[in-house]
């Protein structure tokens, strides 16, 4: 089972059309081609850290004399963007203004797009209580609110 983070659009309601689902997993395509992957998904400081991380791991390959370095320095880029990217992507999207609304752990993008939408209209036709708290954060996998969320790497993770 994988983890799909779910982003909503600026200023959209919940569930909205144009939301953005990500997988929280390894990303092959960034393993063998880091610095375009990084500009396919506009990461564009990203994308030029790796640029001169490859051609510094080319130089040490090729005319320091150090191609065992330039290889290892290579293959951790590699390794760190396809592990990572993903939530480097998320990342970018929540400081253009997009916001994490959930995440739910399914086989499939599609599927997790609709299990968020389904639960999403479920707790807005329930009636909130007269006495009860407006504009509260929704909730995530079932965590109370008022708690901070996040991951370490591809380990979610609650704070107090």
């Amino acid at each position: 089972m994988t983890a799909y983070l779910v982003l909503a659009s600026p200023g959209a309601q919940i569930p909205d059309e144009r939301s953005v689902v990500i997988a929280d997993r390894f990303a092959p395509l960034a393993f063998f081609l880091p610095v375009v992957w990084l500009l396919f998904n506009r990461l564009w400081l990203e994308a030029f850290a790796a640029a001169l991380v490859t051609a510094a791991a080319t130089a040490l390959a090729s005319t320091a004399g150090q191609p065992a370095l330039g290889i290892a320095l290579d293959l951790a880029l590699s390794l760190i963007t396809a592990l990572e990217g993903r939530n480097w992507r998320a990342a970018a999207l929540q400081r253009r203004g997009w916001r994490l609304v959930d995440v739910i752990e399914t086989d499939d993008a599609e599927v997790a797009f609709d299990i968020h939408a389904t639960q999403a209209l479920k707790d807005r036709k329930v009636p909130a209580p007269s006495n009860a708290k407006q504009n509260l954060p929704p909730l995530i996998l079932g965590r109370q609110p008022g708690r901070e969320h996040g991951s370490i790497g591809l380990v979610p993770v609650e704070r107090n």
